[in-house]
């Protein structure tokens, strides 16, 4: 199952934390990661777009040319873009002025996105986002419809990333009924909240369209690969059952050598995948 050219990283983690974040977009040194990525081996890097929208490089013109040169120097892909903007302004519990600058930004994450080659735009509904009730599921979905048929005009996916249970998580993918938006699967994230990965799988596995790879502890935070609650190894054995074609990308915890821990969490899902 030739997954093992498809290991992308998320933007941030080959840089310098900011501001001590785990996860941040790297306004200044996100050129250099497409090179570290290409001497590491990694194919592609999860872009993030976040506050502050407008000064991201995806959402200018000049950004936008700039991306495409060093995606065509390094050979490493964009294939996903993370829209954390959501994560900080969710797309639930909004004001009419946030709903409306909401609709504005994801339109335009989903156009840029699709002009540097990406496949898919995550939305996340974890955390500050979650969906808790019916009534933000309807908002949510009421919010998204001209994105939907932008995302369909496009032809670009639009993947979900939800703390819902896993018949709770594929009735709302059913519910959309829309074969364009999927599912984004994160490993840490599942095991931290208690879900058994393969009741997950069995429930949604067909819709993924990518896959964090990280570990975390039963209701803790991220730690090493393999330290943690998460059964990666069971999760890409499910995942090759069902000859799953989609992205994997690297969430996992930081370290001291930001590159040297990618290597090592590179070659740590490598030798799953080769088992």
């Amino acid at each position: 199952m030739g997954l093992t050219n498809e290991i992308g990283i998320m933007q941030g983690r080959l840089s310098p934390r900011i501001d001590g974040k785990i996860q941040a977009y790297p306004a200044s040194t996100w050129q250099k990661e497409f090179e570290i990525a290409q001497e590491i081996g990694y194919a592609a890097i999860e872009w993030i777009v976040e506050k502050s929208v407008e000064t991201n490089a995806l959402m200018t013109d000049s950004g936008k040319a700039e991306i495409k040169k060093v995606i065509a120097s390094t050979g490493v892909r964009i294939d996903y873009v993370c829209a954390d903007i959501f994560m900080q302004q969710p797309l639930v519990r909004m004001t009419e002025e946030t709903k409306s600058q909401n609709k504005h930004y994801l339109l335009e994450i989903l156009k840029n996105a699709k002009e540097v080659g990406a496949i898919g735009v995550e939305i996340p509904f974890v955390d500050n986002s979650s969906i808790k009730n019916d009534k933000e599921k309807q908002e949510f979905i009421d919010a998204m419809q001209d994105a939907f048929k932008l995302a369909k005009d496009l032809d670009i996916k639009i993947s979900l990333e939800t703390d819902l249970s896993p018949i709770a998580f594929k009735e709302l993918l059913e519910q959309i009924d829309l074969d364009f938006i999927q599912a984004n699967y994160d490993i840490g994230n599942s095991a931290s909240l208690g879900f058994d990965p393969e009741e997950e799988l069995d429930a949604y596995g067909q819709r993924i369209l990518n896959v964090h790879v990280k570990d975390r502890k039963l209701g803790g935070t991220t730690v090493p690969l393999g330290t943690g609650n998460a059964d990666i190894n069971l999760v890409i054995q499910k995942l090759q059952e069902f000859g799953y074609s989609g992205g994997l990308t690297m969430q996992a915890a930081r370290g001291v050598n930001d590159v040297e821990t990618a290597k090592e969490q590179l070659n740590y899902v490598r030798n799953l995948l080769k088992k």
